[in-house]
């Protein structure tokens, strides 16, 4: 089989890695993503390659070329070569001799059917020469083309290696998948669901936020808590009909923490905190708390929507409109028009600041803080739009210093 070559194969920052790796005949091919991506017609993020040549052999063959090479995994046989701002990721074929389901002890090969047989799909398991040429073991071909994402070999043999796959499976099929999900691969997932508990927090969350963002991940959502996948790192109750409204009114929009809480908005003492499973970053865990728990209240004129966006940001207020219309609050035309208003209307800032009123006289401490919020409810109260001067006229008057 063969495939055209694309722009990426002969830039000539990737020539000159495979010119340098192919020196001695057939010693490296393109691998994984970039290949699946080139079979399927789509933009690559990354090249990745594999070789015969040991990590210290290619090492030795880039740099006589003149390439920077990073030994970024040697343990498991990696180097990243680097060309001008273009990164490489190479690595030796290899064979897992003992695996504990998160990690793996390698033994290097010549042959690329045994590194292909230790890979996760077949859709992942092709490589391709720089000519073009398609070396496909185990029809990965096909399945990519047909939509079928399918473990290579066993299927529990491959989750039990590693058991990131269940939800690799899951994410992929949601991004990738044009078929009924492969029953063997389903079948292996719920039988080995409990494994994800040993799972860490990151590694999780990357490969679910990713699913997410698919352009519709609930078919696949119904399915992994059909398997009781789900449960174990994601507490429900679980809202797929508001999940469904959310991508239906914007499906460009593929934005996972928003997603994520429509589906499963974390709860207030919720003993299985979701964020805190899945490791979010400080920012991710506050995000999805304040979409999770944010409350707009009733906006019966201009001036409630402008204290709303006041009280949230711009940019909150737009989610969580977004969020009342997934749960049935607001319909089409509704979310449109808060939305136009949020995007005419920047959040004011109050006009003046705790020195100001240090010069009028007030004792640096609490008491200033405690002041400033009771002249921005005066502010709000009057919509925003007292000025400096007015603002410092009625601290004199609530002060007593007119």
């Amino acid at each position: 089989m063969h495939i055209a070559p694309l722009p990426w194969m002969t830039a000539p920052e990737t020539r000159a890695v495979m010119d340098a790796l192919n020196r001695d005949g057939d010693m490296a091919r393109f691998v994984g993503g970039c290949v699946r991506s080139a079979v399927l017609g789509l933009p690559i993020s990354d090249i990745d390659i594999a070789t015969r040549h040991t990590p210290d052999r290619t090492t030795e063959l880039l740099e006589a070329e003149g390439i920077r090479v990073v030994p970024t995994g040697l343990q498991h046989g990696t180097v990243t070569a680097i060309v001008n701002r273009a990164h490489f990721e190479i690595t030796t074929l290899r064979l897992d001799i003992e695996t504990d389901g998160r990690r793996a002890v390698v033994a290097f090969t010549e042959d690329w059917r045994e590194d292909a047989a230790r890979r996760d799909f077949t859709m992942n398991a092709m490589f391709l020469s720089p000519d073009g040429s398609l070396d496909d073991p185990f029809g990965g071909h096909g399945d990519a083309l047909g939509g079928l994402i399918r473990f290579v070999g066993d299927a529990s043999t491959r989750i039990r290696e590693d058991v990131l796959r269940i939800l690799r499976f899951f994410r992929f099929h949601a991004h990738f998948g044009k078929q009924e999900i492969d029953p063997a691969g389903l079948r292996a997932c719920a039988d080995h669901a409990a494994l994800i508990r040993d799972l860490s927090g990151e590694r999780i969350r990357t490969e679910f936020l990713k699913l997410l963002a698919a352009p519709n991940p609930n078919p696949v959502l119904a399915a992994m808590e059909e398997t009781h996948v789900l449960h174990e790192f994601l507490p429900g109750p679980y809202d797929p009909a508001a999940l469904h409204r959310l991508i239906s009114f914007a499906p460009e929009e593929t934005d996972p923490i928003l997603r994520l809480a429509v589906f499963a908005p974390e709860r207030p003492n919720q003993a299985f905190q979701a964020s805190q499973r899945m490791r979010f970053s400080n920012a991710e865990a506050a995000r999805f708390t304040d979409l999770s728990s944010g409350d707009l209240g009733e906006m019966t004129d201009d001036q409630a929507v402008r204290r709303q966006i006041h009280a949230h940001g711009n940019s909150l207020f737009e989610q969580l409109v977004r969020l009342g219309h997934a749960g049935g609050t607001f319909d089409d035309a509704t979310t449109r028009a808060l939305q136009a208003r949020s995007k005419g209307w920047s959040k004011p800032v109050l006009p003046v600041r705790g020195a100001d009123l240090v010069k009028l006289g007030i004792a640096a401490g609490p008491g200033v803080g405690d002041l400033l919020r009771e002249i921005e409810i005066w502010w709000i109260e009057r919509d925003f739009v007292p000025g400096r001067e007015e603002c410092l006229a009625e601290i004199r008057r609530m002060t007593g210093k007119e």
